[in-house]
């Protein structure tokens, strides 16, 4: 079994400058802590974001070939899109937030490209068997998870003053099937499938 989501990768400049705003986030969440009582978060390492299309859970090995047929398809009439990182926020709120995020924007053409990808990976995974999202597909960027909720509402703050933050912004240009395997120093991340957009055109 393995453990996989599909997704778009970032460009190297992007990680390095949320990994910057990550380092600054850190020292304003430890000046934020009331009463000595730290938030606990477990901050996702900067070279393992992605923009996430579809997790899948544990697959068998044998379903990776009918996977790339999906993204085959999926990216066959992808156009290359650009996407900027802008705005922090909290999943479900930012007074109890369980997950901070980078926001992702783009012009309209760019968004619509955006969903149209992941409308047809979330169809062709459906067909395999997969189940469904139930909520409507919000792009973001997973920074980092709470995992201590008794002093979250500290963060409240701290992310309302770096709601409109400017990160930085990449070209999407192909879609990757993802292993993910978790261990001690955290989640180790192989590619399994790249396609390339535009590759049925």
């Amino acid at each position: 079994m393995l453990r996989a989501f599909i997704a778009v990768q970032l460009s190297d400049d992007l990680k390095r400058q949320i990994g910057s705003v990550q380092a600054e986030l850190k020292r304003e969440v430890s000046g934020s802590a009331r009463g000595g009582k730290a938030v606990k978060i477990g901050w996702v390492q900067p070279e393992g974001i992605h923009l996430t299309l579809k997790f899948l859970g544990d697959i068998q090995e044998a379903q990776v070939d009918a996977l790339r047929e999906i993204l085959s398809k999926a990216a066959a009439s992808a156009r290359p899109f650009t996407l900027e990182a802008r705005g922090l926020g909290a999943f479900p709120n930012p007074r109890a937030p369980r997950v901070i995020w980078l926001g992702l924007h783009g012009k309209s053409e760019d968004m619509a490209e955006l969903q149209r990808l992941q409308a047809a990976v979330e169809d062709g995974a459906a067909a395999l068997g997969f189940a469904k999202e139930a909520r409507a597909f919000t792009p973001h960027l997973t920074l980092a998870r709470i995992r201590d909720r008794v002093e979250a509402g500290a963060l409240e703050p701290v992310l309302t003053v770096q709601q409109n933050r400017v990160v930085g912004g990449f070209t999407a240009s192909s879609v990757e099937l993802i292993k993910s395997e978790l261990r001690p120093s955290g989640a180790v991340y192989t590619t399994l499938v790249e396609v390339p957009f535009g590759a049925g055109v």
